[in-house]
């Protein structure tokens, strides 16, 4: 691919990605306005966050035929509107039916755009024959913060919640949409087929390949949803820190995993896609080990960043090589290893809500130990299909 179309692809995935999390960044400040607009409360919510995530799971296998049949490209310039469309009447929900009505059709577009979105930036990785993966992911990080500073900042002007969803809608529109015509298209030159394997292959050991990027894609998304979810419970809960320090902790982690993001390509092309897995969920199992033995509040604040900087590479990664494997019989890994991404972060929080009941939240955090362990394990599998050396 030409220098020329390559920057313009990166720029409609990276719109793609960007359109992707500004919404979902979006969403999470406004979540205590729309729970009183519909009338409900914690359980109510819970419920209607339950059919967000089985939205996202759905999404996720209904976009692998839509990608086989008409292509990443065309299953992005068309999902991409219909999701900001259904985000822009999120707060005309007044009733708990009608907000898990609207979140279930969120969850659904999310889940399909985030598949198609990665297909077409492994497109763009093997045509550009050099890693890209990890930084498009790392847009998604960044655009995350941006969306849920522009929530806040309504919050605090007092924008009406339907404007500020509207807004959003209409930038993701006015911003992303004219980035997409410049998608790659399908076909092309072929990707190499996965390392030390023939042309034809052989079913078990490629069955067995995706089950372990199933597996690392599920523990890193378990750990990552973790951290967001229960790091300001524990800061605030458990070592006694004010509101504000306990929040820092999330903005930390996301803010360690989009630094590191911008650089894992660069080290996934000098020390392998392997090394950089393994080394970042081993050095990040320490990292929270440790934070967790030591305490103490400014400690924890730097291992939580630290924590974010050793997963941001992991699941673009795998993302990658899903992508890859399998691609030139017509069908991709991807979409089942999303899924199971999905799943890891909707049943990992509410394993380690449980485990917290029985036997501290402290010890319960030491469920992402163990699935940054596992990752460790089977990073491995990471370089089955890597990219043409550039």
């Amino acid at each position: 691919m030409p220098e020329r179309e390559t920057r313009r692809a990166l720029a409609a995935v990276g719109g793609a990605f960007a359109a992707h999390a500004i919404q979902a960044g979006s969403l999470g400040p406004w979540i205590p306005t729309l729970t009183d607009r519909a009338g409900i409360g914690a359980g109510g919510l819970g419920l209607a966050l339950t059919a967000l995530a089985a939205g996202l799971l759905v999404g996720t296998r209904l976009a692998a035929p839509a990608i086989r049949r008409a292509g990443s490209r065309r299953v992005v310039r068309v999902a991409v509107p219909v999701l900001a469309a259904i985000f822009a009447v999120v707060p005309a929900a007044s009733s708990l039916p009608q907000l898990s009505a609207v979140f279930l059709g969120l969850g659904i577009a999310s889940g399909v755009v985030d598949v198609a979105m990665n297909d077409a930036a492994v497109l763009v990785e093997g045509r550009a024959r050099r890693r890209v993966m990890s930084a498009i992911h790392g847009t998604w990080s960044v655009a995350t913060l941006v969306g849920a500073a522009l929530a806040t900042l309504a919050l605090v002007l007092d924008v009406p919640v339907g404007i500020s969803f509207a807004s959003v809608a209409l930038l993701v529109g006015a911003v992303t949409l004219p980035l997409l015509r410049w998608l790659p298209a399908p076909g092309g030159p072929p990707v190499a087929h996965p390392v030390g394997s023939s042309a034809a292959g052989d079913e078990a050991p490629r069955n067995g390949v995706v089950l372990a990027l199933c597996a690392i894609a599920a523990a890193a998304f378990m750990a990552e949803g973790t951290a967001l979810e229960w790091s300001a419970v524990y800061l605030r809960d458990d070592l006694g820190a004010t509101a504000g320090a306990a929040g820092a902790g999330v903005v930390a982690f996301t803010a360690g995993m989009a630094a590191s993001r911008f650089v894992g390509d660069r080290l996934a092309t000098r020390f392998g896609a392997s090394g950089v897995v393994r080394a970042g969920a081993g050095a990040g199992a320490l990292v929270l080990a440790g934070a967790l033995a030591v305490g103490g509040v400014p400690g924890t604040l730097v291992a939580f960043a630290l924590l974010g900087a050793c997963l941001g590479p992991i699941v673009p990664l795998v993302f990658s090589t899903a992508g890859r494997l399998a691609r030139g019989r017509g069908r991709s890994a991807l979409p089942v290893v999303v899924t199971s991404a999905y799943t890891g972060s909707v049943v990992g929080p509410v394993v380690l809500g449980i485990t917290a009941e029985l036997v501290g939240l402290r010890v319960a955090l030491l469920l992402p130990v163990v699935a940054a362990v596992v990752i460790a394990v089977l990073a491995r599998r990471v370089d089955v299909a890597a990219p043409p050396p550039g």
